[in-house]
């Protein structure tokens, strides 16, 4: 599918993915103050808001993709997985609301969905780069402007 809506979204997960891969799996234990989450908990959480909204929209949960349960610490490739794999389904929701014109149980259109997600995903980046800066792993200048390298990012996907 050609859709400005879908290579959006491949964008900002390609972004999620960067980081997650430029996260030493020490680091995913990292927290920026005590009882938050922790950088690992926090693409958890990235996923877990993926897959509600997909169960929201069609009123049922995907059951090829499971959530991560609550206070889960997953692996890298654990998260990789997970978020490619939600990716692909909300992409694949993207487009089919692109050409219908509308989201199911969303009141605005499916751009501004879209704007929600990658809002909110940039949101959680931050959160977990500031958990691993406290920590006293602070990412290279390189991590911390390359999400926000698409050109690159696009090479990378």
């Amino acid at each position: 599918m050609n859709s400005q809506l879908v290579e959006a979204w491949h964008m900002s997960n390609e972004a999620n993915l960067y980081l997650l891969a430029q996260t030493a799996e020490e680091y995913l234990a990292d927290r920026y103050a005590g009882r938050t989450r922790s950088v690992a908990a926090q693409f958890a959480h990235i996923h877990n808001v993926r897959m509600r909204w997909l169960g929201v929209m069609s009123r049922k949960s995907p059951k090829d993709v499971a959530s991560f349960a609550k206070g889960a610490q997953p692996s890298s490739s654990e998260l990789r997985e997970a978020l490619q794999a939600s990716a692909e389904l909300i992409a694949e929701m993207l487009g089919q609301a692109e050409a219908e014109g509308k989201v199911s149980n969303w009141k605005g259109s499916p751009a501004s969905f879209l704007a929600y997600l990658v809002a909110h995903e940039a949101h959680h980046r931050a959160l977990a780069m500031v958990a691993m800066r406290i920590a006293g792993h602070k990412p290279s200048q390189e991590v911390v402007y390359g999400q926000w390298d698409w050109g690159k990012l696009r090479k990378l996907g």
